[in-house]
């Protein structure tokens, strides 16, 4: 089996868009993966479909777990069953690293998932925020203390803005640092799409758009189907370049 986390305790940077665009690249390689959302906004379910995500909705906010993170550990129990019977893919919500990498330490899953032949990929996507790049880089090192078998991709996420002014910082010396120890760095490219802002507000997955052509488009976003055409082309386009970027990295089945 194969498992993949996409995290970063900051919220905002592209976690449920990198989720969408893996799930497709796997099922397009005949490796259908076990979508998990563990944020209790499920943000993927609304996407992706209720029927489609496995939602572990812990009830409980982010400072209650940091003040006693066994209030999820009957969930994420679940989550390690999951990993061991599918090949997952898993949505972690904005705040959720700390207490899900501390639950993983205790439970001492790396042992458990090594033992059981499971391979583990790491893709942390971060934004133009120093926060979001603080937030990441924070998460990249304890995945290497907890998970040390585990492939790590930091993505940068260029969809918010471009990376030019963060490149000097101490932040991006340690993504240096880190590069040397493994570490995969992969930029993940701005949808030009003119219907981009609709297809996020109509909550419609990649393998819906790809579907869609001109006259369902300007049906849906209400675009000219001149610019419903260039929408859907440019919305395509985007989609290639993910698979350009990321197809490499796809684990296939033995």
């Amino acid at each position: 089996m194969h498992t993949i986390w996409v995290m970063n305790g900051k919220g905002g940077v592209g976690k449920s868009v990198l989720t969408m665009a893996l799930t497709w690249l796997y099922e397009a390689s005949w490796r259908p993966l076990r979508m998990i959302d563990i944020d209790d906004k499920a943000k993927l379910a609304e996407f992706a479909g209720q029927d489609k995500v496995l939602s572990l909705r812990i009830g409980a906010s982010a400072e209650e777990l940091r003040a006693d993170p066994a209030l999820a550990y009957s969930y994420w129990d679940q989550l390690a069953a999951e990993i061991l019977e599918h090949d997952t893919i898993i949505d972690t919500g904005a705040n959720m690293d700390r207490p899900l990498l501390e639950w993983a330490r205790k439970s001492e899953l790396a042992e458990l998932l090594s033992d059981s032949g499971v391979t583990m990929d790491l893709y942390v996507p971060i934004t133009a925020d120093p926060l979001s790049v603080k937030g990441g880089l924070d998460v990249l090192e304890t995945v290497g203390e907890i998970f040390p078998d585990c492939r790590r991709i930091l993505v940068l996420n260029r969809i918010a803005g471009q990376f030019n002014a963060y490149e000097s910082t101490p932040e991006f010396q340690r993504v240096a640092d880190l590069r040397s120890d493994g570490l995969i760095v992969l930029p993940m490219a701005a949808c030009l799409s003119e219907a981009w802002t609709d297809f996020e507000r109509l909550k419609l997955p990649p393998w819906n758009v790809l579907t869609m052509n001109a006259a369902e488009v300007a049906r849906q976003t209400g675009l000219g189907i001149l610019a419903a055409k260039r929408a859907a082309g440019d919305y395509a386009s985007w989609i290639k370049q993910l698979q350009q970027t990321f197809g490499p990295l796809v684990v296939k089945k033995a």
